[in-house]
């Protein structure tokens, strides 16, 4: 392209010659001067252009930017739900009582109820204070692990002959130690438990019940979540909103939370910090350490806890000792 003059009129990009300026330039001058401002202008459209298009391209990415944030928000809102825990189940398991009318010899059983634990909120240990006129016994289950299984047929139907007798508490803590990419029936399992103590507690125990006595003891156990539902069924619940909880797998990431508290130094009311194996017999804050299946043992135990704890001097007046039942 022509270059204008190298004089004091020379025109540059950064502004126009007046047409005083101009008028003093050559025709030659004035025509390259007038190509020149074309490509200036055609240049200058050129990078407004651009501009437009950055200004568009960020408003985009802005607005892609907080759609995204408020999805995140609402995804954090439903994994924070999906932990929130069952109702009546504050301390990650469900505490039950009983008693028996002296009159009548009729058992009845009470669970307790609590609120909800919530979202990132810590387990509230049971207040073993408020129960101390009883051997207080902690269970962590796994429903799909043999030894539970194994266990809860040798000592189950004792157990649950002290708590009717108002011997003993049990709080039963369901865990998923075994759950597997392959089978993840423990989790699903110890879901369903959570669905009844929220819905329905007074058949939680039931429901405990059914779902050990349908597991094996020689092998891991699993069950499709129909199966599970027809079980829970069959214990005595007809509420519709266990059916759409256990259907809905709801507590899952409470059960998967649950677990990793008891197994990483979250243990409550207990000698020690942490889940290691399955199940855990706790009485009265101390760890069963003997045979698993024999009842005269567990019994036993139970009995010399049950009497250190009265003799530590908290004022109450002892229930009767457990007496060891025959396994059927």
């Amino acid at each position: 392209m022509p270059s204008t003059p190298k004089s004091a009129t020379e025109p540059t990009h950064e502004a126009a010659l007046t047409n005083k300026q101009r008028r003093k330039l050559s025709k030659k001058e004035q025509a390259a001067y007038s190509l020149e401002m074309v490509e200036v202008r055609r240049r200058e459209a050129r990078s407004r252009k651009i501009r437009r298009r950055v200004v568009t391209a960020i408003a985009v990415l802005s607005g892609v930017a907080v759609v995204l944030a408020g999805s995140g928000l609402i995804v954090w809102s439903v994994v924070r739900a999906g932990e929130v825990g069952p109702a009546n189940m504050l301390s990650d398991g469900m505490l039950l009582t009983g008693s028996t009318d002296q009159s009548t010899g009729k058992a009845s059983l009470n669970p307790i109820t609590t609120d909800a634990l919530q979202a990132d909120a810590k387990p509230v240990a049971t207040n073993l204070t408020t129960y101390k006129q009883t051997a207080n016994i902690a269970l962590y289950l796994d429903y799909a692990n043999p030894k539970t299984i194994a266990f809860y047929k040798a000592n189950g139907s004792a157990m649950e002959q002290w708590l009717a007798a108002g011997y003993v508490t049990l709080e039963i803590h369901p865990v998923s130690t075994s759950t597997t990419a392959k089978n993840d029936y423990s989790k699903r399992a110890a879901v369903a438990l959570a669905c009844v103590a929220n819905s329905d507690p007074g058949n939680f125990l039931a429901v405990n019940d059914a779902l050990l006595a349908a597991g094996s003891s020689k092998k891991e156990t699993t069950m499709s979540t129909a199966e599970i539902q027809a079980l829970v069924t069959k214990a005595g619940v007809t509420n519709p909103a266990v059916a759409a909880c256990i259907k809905g797998n709801s507590y899952a990431s409470w059960v998967t939370a649950a677990t990793h508290r008891a197994t990483h130094g979250g243990l409550l009311n207990a000698n020690k910090k942490s889940l290691t194996t399955v199940p855990l017999v706790v009485v009265d804050t101390k760890a069963y350490k003997g045979k698993l299946t024999d009842n005269t043992a567990l019994t036993k135990f139970i009995s010399k806890t049950y009497a250190a704890a009265q003799a530590a001097g908290n004022g109450s007046t002892a229930s009767p000792t457990p007496t060891p039942t025959p396994t059927p």
